[in-house]
């Protein structure tokens, strides 16, 4: 195993005592008896907002671009893994003046995959400039739902109106004083106001990880046929951008895919699936667009990622691939998402659920077909390491660091460093499957299975698996 570092930071910025005792939100001292005191408690208390370092809020400050598009972003409550990405999954979102700005990166690239914000034509997001009242206005608006396409005007007519409309402006008597750049309060304001139209239009994400028999045979019709390639992010094909919520059916062989081809009617001859399997593939496929993006596509059974991939397993299945032949289906999580794969023809299933044991899996793919299952105690590279081996599964405190790091020490005082953008899967109380967590689900109480999936000199875990309590989890 990797020697572990152990230079630790002196400032906490959060230490959890094995009591397991809960922190409250912490409403800033500046708050009270102000013009947005409501909008700003109830925005604390959903963890949409805090108070800086010195415990104020300073509601009549200046917002930035950056700072305004993370408190538009947190109020749609996206899954952690969508804004720190994974270690195999980073994020981006591909605007060229954002060095210095990682902190804000992830929600900034989450805002222009969910189309909140779109940048200016030179290709920059300008993150440090004032935001004004159209901006915020235009981003709110958006984040409740609405398309662009779906307003009609001009700018910044079309997002005002809609916001006024919506009664987003409402009890904001000053608004005409804040013809530019807005305040921390009067942003924290209008945010309150479309609190409940941004709730409803970001509902929590429904599992979607592929390899269902769709309701109907999926059809041609509308869509056209290219030859293409997806990016690293999986949120364009061919250069062209895929909507969040893109239907997506695979059919038949990457061969057969030309412009006259003809479907089945079959519908069990089609399967649900998920784009993100297709990270870096070329292939053939059927595509639909609405409104700029592509929303519905129909992709070849035999094609998808090649190479390694780590994840958990959260049950297995019989189906046929392409050729008809009968093979596993494995459900995983992966980089923070659900996805189904197919095994090759042959692939051997496990014996038992021996995956639910806080395992991490390593598959070796090769177009989106699993070929091998390794763990890490069986794996022959140094980079794929369980940390937790010899300091046991649960740990006398856990350390929240301004580095982003989270150290584990055990009663030895061995630590375990967890990356910030590190994937978390926990094993539900009936140890039937595990879900996507965040790294405020890392605690005393649990059992903690860390994991180093990366070929490099750091030994901080990549991926934590958090699974039964205590007592049953210490060896």
């Amino acid at each position: 195993m990797k020697t572990m570092k152990r230079t630790i930071s002196l400032l906490l910025v959060l230490l959890l005592l094995s009591t397991g005792a809960a922190f409250g939100a912490v409403i800033p001292t500046d708050v009270s008896g102000s013009t947005f005191e409501e909008a700003i408690t109830t925005l604390v208390e959903k963890g949409i907002v805090t108070g800086d370092v010195d415990g104020k809020f300073y509601p009549d400050s200046k917002l930035t671009r950056a700072q305004a598009c993370i408190m538009v972003v947190k109020a749609m409550n996206p899954q952690e893994a969508e804004i720190k990405g994974t270690v195999t999954q980073p994020v981006d979102s591909g605007f060229s003046d954002m060095t210095g700005y990682g902190w804000a990166e992830g929600y900034i690239a989450y805002a222009v995959k969910k189309g909140v914000v779109n940048g200016y034509p030179d290709g920059t997001f300008k993150p440090a400039n004032p935001v004004t009242m159209n901006e915020i206005t235009a981003m709110v608006v958006r984040a409740a739902g609405f398309k662009d396409s779906q307003l009609t005007g001009t700018w910044p007519g079309k997002y005002t109106d809609k916001a006024n409309e919506l009664g987003f402006y409402k009890d904001i008597v000053t608004i005409q004083l804040y013809p530019l750049e807005v305040s921390k309060g009067l942003t924290a304001k209008i945010l309150f106001n479309a609190l409940a139209k941004i709730e409803a239009a970001n509902p929590p994400a429904v599992p979607g990880g592929g390899g269902e028999t769709p309701s109907n045979v999926p059809t041609l019709a509308g869509k056209t046929f290219a030859t293409g390639s997806f990016n690293s992010t999986m949120t364009e094909f061919d250069g062209k951008k895929i909507a969040s919520d893109a239907v997506v059916h695979v059919y038949g062989k990457k061969v057969d895919y030309k412009s006259t081809m003809t479907l089945s009617t079959k519908v069990s001859d089609f399967r649900t699936d998920t784009v993100y399997k297709y990270k870096n593939v070329t292939t053939p496929l059927w595509y639909a667009m609405s409104g700029g993006e592509i929303t519905a596509m129909i992709l070849p059974m035999d094609v998808g990622f090649s190479g390694k991939v780590y994840g958990v397993i959260n049950g297995t299945s019989a189906m046929l691939n392409a050729s008809g032949d009968a093979v596993i289906a494995v459900k995983t999580l992966v980089a923070g998402k659900e996805i189904t794969w197919l095994g090759t023809k042959g692939l051997a299933d496990f014996e038992g659920a021996v995956y639910l044991d806080g395992s991490v899996i390593q598959m070796n793919t090769r177009d989106g077909q699993v070929r091998e299952f390794i763990q890490s105690e069986d794996s022959e590279t140094d980079y794929f390491t369980e940390l937790t081996k010899k300091t046991g599964y649960t740990f006398r405190n856990i350390f929240w660091e301004e580095d982003g790091l989270v150290r584990l020490d055990d009663a030895s005082g061995e630590l375990i460093a967890i990356k910030d953008n590190a994937a978390v899967y926990v094993l539900s109380d009936d140890e039937e499957e595990y879900t996507v967590g965040s790294h405020s689900s890392i605690r005393v109480d649990k059992g903690i299975r860390a994991y180093d999936i990366t070929e490099d000199d750091d030994s901080s875990a990549d991926i934590v698996v958090i699974w039964k309590s205590e007592k049953t989890s210490k060896k």
